[in-house]
């Protein structure tokens, strides 16, 4: 434990002013989307969709979750942020799961050391998980600022279950993100390798989870096997609506544990380049 504990320091001592500017500049932006609802009549944009197809008024998630202050920032931030959020994530965990070490031809030396490859890489998997837990608090703390010095916010009522909520779902979907990099660097070991393999999975995921609807009928069951399905922000946050939200956190942390489990297999068995 000690050892994983010095991996974990030293990571964070390396990246506190990434931490610390990306965490603020996120957090900024959410900030001023909640702060932009007080600027807008919500009631007449809501007359105004209802001459709007269905179909289309269904894909943002219903007349509801457009005109109201909760439905607006889920679309301005929740909707499409996270996929800018995932990428800068992908690229951390590209670089610091493993190739760097790799690359710069200093992992012997590492593992060289009175420690295992499994304790090594949980190291590398809890400072992840520790990043994005700490990043995602500091951006949703502006965000529920925003809300508590928004009127609009204040007059409409302020639900913290559902802020809380898509914290929670997104740390565990920004985890399976990382995880499928960490998978990917173990195989590769090539920093640039695994971001462009981690970002081609990403990007299919968010296709099929997001537009699975448009799919022929036969294959819109191929919407289960993509992580952003169970991303739902629309009920979360802009309805309050929480009837798939274990189920969604079970399942997204469960394919955090298999991926966990299959890059630490592979790391263990794995001949490292010297």
């Amino acid at each position: 434990m000690p050892k994983v504990l010095s991996i974990i320091i030293e990571h964070f001592h390396e990246k506190r002013g990434m931490f610390l500017l990306f965490g603020f500049l996120v957090g900024l932006m959410g900030f001023l989307v909640t702060m932009i609802v007080d600027q807008l009549d919500l009631s007449t944009i809501a007359a105004i969709l209802e001459s709007f197809p269905v179909e289309f008024l269904e894909f943002f998630g219903g007349i509801t979750a457009l005109s109201t202050p909760y439905g607006f920032v889920n679309i301005e931030l929740f909707t499409f942020m996270w996929i800018f959020v995932g990428i800068f994530l992908v690229y951390l965990a590209s670089g610091t799961a493993l190739p760097t070490e790799v690359e710069e031809k200093t992992i012997d030396l590492i593992l060289s050391k009175p420690i295992s490859r499994s304790s090594y890489l949980m190291g590398k998997i809890t400072f992840l998980y520790l990043f994005i837990t700490g990043v995602m608090a500091v951006v949703f703390a502006f965000i529920g600022l925003g809300m508590v010095t928004s009127q609009t916010f204040v007059d409409y009522g302020l639900y913290w279950d559902r802020l809380l909520a898509v914290y929670v779902i997104n740390v565990v979907h920004l985890g399976t993100l990382v995880m499928t990099a960490l998978l990917f660097a173990t195989i590769f070991l090539n920093s640039k390798r695994t971001m462009g393999a981690a970002l081609a999975v990403m990007f299919l995921m968010f296709f099929i989870g997001s537009f699975w609807e448009y799919f022929p009928e036969a294959y819109q069951s191929i919407k289960y096997f993509s992580t952003w399905f169970y991303l739902n922000t629309f009920d979360l946050f802009g309805n309050g609506i929480f009837d798939d939200f274990l189920r969604d956190i079970f399942i997204l942390g469960g394919v955090n544990v298999v991926l966990i489990i299959a890059s630490l297999l592979i790391f263990r068995r794995r001949d490292i380049p010297v």
